[in-house]
């Protein structure tokens, strides 16, 4: 501590300055029991009647049958209808039977980039072959690469 703290010490204690009259907490809880207003007695249990047991149960079915109702009408509102393998549309059925074109198109996630580009070199032997197959212009710092290995 430093000396002005211990001087103030010193001079006032320390105890706190402030300090509760004897009974005053007493005659507080009588005054405050007495404005405050009469405590209502407890009401009885009363039987609840058939309606109000069932209602919650009424409005939860009501709700599912809501969801099951906006979820038939948007289904039928989109006209879409349900696409699987078992069930392809004509085309992307027509491209599946040919596995020459599968093939073509398939690069595994787990290629590198080297393997990529290796992969673009056997394919393709010039530039503008890449270009007509992609509808893609190089620029120009690119135009004479080489893609033989």
């Amino acid at each position: 501590m430093n000396k002005q703290e211990d001087k103030l010490i010193e001079k006032y204690g320390r105890e706190g300055a402030w300090r509760v009259p004897e009974g005053y907490f007493e005659s507080v809880y009588k005054e405050i029991g007495e404005k405050l207003p009469p405590y209502p007695e407890l009401r009885r249990h009363e039987e609840m009647t058939r309606w109000q047991r069932l209602k919650p149960y009424v409005y939860l079915a009501a709700m599912f049958a809501g969801i099951w109702l906006m979820m038939k009408v948007f289904y039928h509102a989109s006209g879409n209808v349900s696409l699987s393998l078992d069930n392809p549309p004509e085309q992307l059925a027509q491209v599946m039977s040919e596995p020459d074109f599968a093939d073509t198109f398939f690069i595994p996630e787990s290629l590198s980039d080297l393997e990529v580009e290796r992969e673009v070199m056997r394919e393709y032997d010039s530039m503008e072959e890449f270009e007509r197959d992609f509808g893609y212009t190089l620029e120009s710092q690119y135009k004479d690469l080489d893609l033989t290995e």
